[in-house]
């Protein structure tokens, strides 16, 4: 409408004109240069005050383009500043790993319990990827991951890690956890001990830890020449 127009108009000049009150006042703190005329007299150079009126159309945008480019480059060295002071988010795998051995303890610890709902119950019940020791089965359920623990904790699991190491993922927030563990089965008069590999990815939800994928396998044998 008529009335729009108006005030899209009025707007781009008020900002073309802060746009060149920011040329003329960058030329006029620029420093004096002195030279002599040809009398041998100094004479300054100083770029004289810049006035300022209005303008038409494509005259008051060319006057403003030197004072939309100052603008520009101060706002992205701004930006450039506060990107390079920005310090970095999140622990370090060194102060992670901590966290991720009382994890595993807490996990090792409801084994202990030989209630298949407390196992289930540390991992995620969305986005879920499990895959288990003995079990041909891709787990993506808390009730498939409840049901693979009823048979599991019979055997008298208990599990200590012998090599880990830890990625830090979104600030903090998630990691992978991964190495070899050995895992002592069967009666306490005759225990098994099985080398298995493992990776857990655990992740915060509102400050409870949950695991999002777990897999672990037999340690294979080691080659033979």
């Amino acid at each position: 409408s008529p009335l729009l127009s108006h005030i899209l108009v009025t707007m781009l000049r008020q900002i073309l004109l802060v746009a060149i009150v920011a040329t003329a006042s960058a030329f006029s703190t620029a420093p004096a240069t002195m030279l002599r005329s040809s009398a041998g007299r100094p004479v300054s150079m100083r770029p004289a005050h810049t006035s300022v009126k209005m303008m038409e159309g494509g005259d008051l945008f060319v006057a403003a383009l030197p004072g939309l480019a100052a603008l520009g480059v101060s706002l992205q060295n701004q930006g450039g500043a506060a990107t390079a002071a920005a310090p970095m988010a999140g622990p370090s795998p060194e102060e992670m790993l901590p966290v991720a051995r009382e994890n595993f303890n807490k996990w090792n610890g409801a084994l202990q319990t030989k209630d298949p709902k407390a196992v289930a119950n540390l991992y995620s019940t969305s986005g879920l990827s499990f895959l288990p020791t003995v079990s041909p089965q891709h787990i993506k359920g808390i009730d498939s991951t409840e049901q693979y623990f009823i048979d599991f904790v019979k055997k008298n699991p208990f599990g200590t890690i012998t090599d880990d190491s830890v990625t830090v993922f979104d600030d903090g927030n998630a990691y992978l956890h991964s190495g070899m563990y050995t895992f002592e089965l069967g009666e306490p008069s005759d225990r098994t001990p099985v080398e298995a590999r493992f990776s857990y990815v655990w992740r915060n939800f509102d400050g409870e830890w949950k695991i999002t994928h777990h897999h672990s396998s037999v340690r294979p044998a080691p080659a033979t020449a």
